[in-house]
């Protein structure tokens, strides 16, 4: 009986190590879909709270091998339904219509966003080293473009020159990508 209860300790450890990994790389995504359909800030983060709490209620719905973002958005969805018959008697609301209209862009978009940062990484991953560190010193710093050159001693504009190359090659190939798909 005792190594029942410990595997069941340890199976709903590891289910909430699950939905903590989940909820964290998926946050923004609903965070950004919340924001989009309601209009005050407070009352999106409010219904961003009630949504997550919701979430880990109905975690036993979310079948693993699905996208959690979507499942996710789907209760965030009603949700935002429920913040809205809650708040119905407010002067400035969408009509069901127009939020499912912003519902369908912003899963659009969304699954577009994320097929660009997946091609971003995979194109990363083709820029050399040195270009790497170049781009790591100009954005993961708070280093301006001259004090970047004064690092890798180069000019300020053989810097910039170099970095919009770059970035220019980044953007053709995550286009490339993303065409691909």
């Amino acid at each position: 009986m005792l190594a029942t209860e410990d595997q069941d300790a340890m199976e709903s450890s590891d289910r909430t190590a699950e939905f903590v990994r989940l909820l964290q790389q998926h946050e923004r995504q609903v965070a950004v879909y919340i924001h989009s359909l309601v209009p005050s800030w407070s009352d999106a983060e409010d219904v961003l709270q009630e949504t997550s709490v919701r979430l880990w209620e109905q975690f036993d719905r979310f079948e693993p091998g699905t996208s959690f973002g979507a499942w996710a958005c789907t209760v965030a969805r009603y949700m935002v339904l429920a913040y809205r018959e809650k708040t119905g008697r407010d002067r400035l609301q969408f009509d069901a219509d127009l939020l499912e209209r912003i519902a369908r862009e912003v899963d659009r978009s969304a699954g577009a966003n994320a097929q660009r940062a997946e091609a971003l990484v995979q194109c990363l991953d083709e820029v050399s080293e040195t270009n790497r560190q170049l781009l790591a010193l100009c954005y993961a710093s708070d280093l301006r473009i001259k004090d970047v050159a004064e690092r890798i001693k180069r000019s300020a504009n053989a810097t910039y020159i170099a970095v919009s190359r770059v970035r220019k090659w980044l953007h053709e190939c995550i286009t490339r990508r993303t065409a691909q798909v």
